[in-house]
């Protein structure tokens, strides 16, 4: 099963198509008859979008879901047929433990790129060892000090003349 993008149909940039995904038309009517997906939309796979509507700026669609009306930008459509379920700004927010550990692909609010999530969280990480790597170091600095004298310490203790019974 393929993707089918009908004649008519626009799709600007950063847009992502899943497999089976349909842009398709609803009449045989010369003119604008398929739909137009605006920068940044994701379409999951076997989604329909069918007649000369509009999917805005960011907007996602479910798999499998049957779109025939326009979707405002950044909006979540799914089911037969769609409707809209999430939309910039009325979204449930959720506490950091419901937040996973790991962003699915697409699932960005404020980028476009969908690796930006994944490398910011990769700088957030790298930036977290690093100051866990410079309290060790600071921690082992101010021990050095005093190992210093340690070994001061095992060095008189390891030079003092040995008893004659021991060999």
């Amino acid at each position: 099963m393929g993707v089918v993008i009908g004649e008519t149909a626009i799709i600007e940039d950063d847009c992502t198509l899943y497999h089976g995904v349909t842009l398709g038309g609803t009449s045989w009517n010369k003119g604008k008859r398929h739909p137009t997906l605006k920068q940044g939309v994701v379409i999951g796979a076997g989604a329909k979008i069918l007649g000369p509507i509009t999917i805005g700026r960011g907007a996602k669609i479910g798999s499998n879901a049957v779109v025939v009306k326009d979707v405002p930008a950044k909006a979540t459509a799914v089911g037969i047929p769609a409707r809209i379920v999430e939309e910039e700004g009325h979204t449930k927010q959720k506490s950091a433990v419901q937040l996973p550990a790991f962003n699915a692909y697409a699932v960005g609010r404020d980028e476009t790129d969908p690796m930006y999530k994944h490398l910011d969280q990769l700088m957030i990480a790298i930036k977290k060892q690093n100051q866990t790597i410079e309290r060790l170091e600071g921690q082992i600095k101010s021990l050095k000090p005093r190992a210093n004298e340690d070994l001061k310490l095992a060095k008189a203790f390891s030079h003092k003349k040995k008893h004659p019974n021991n060999t």
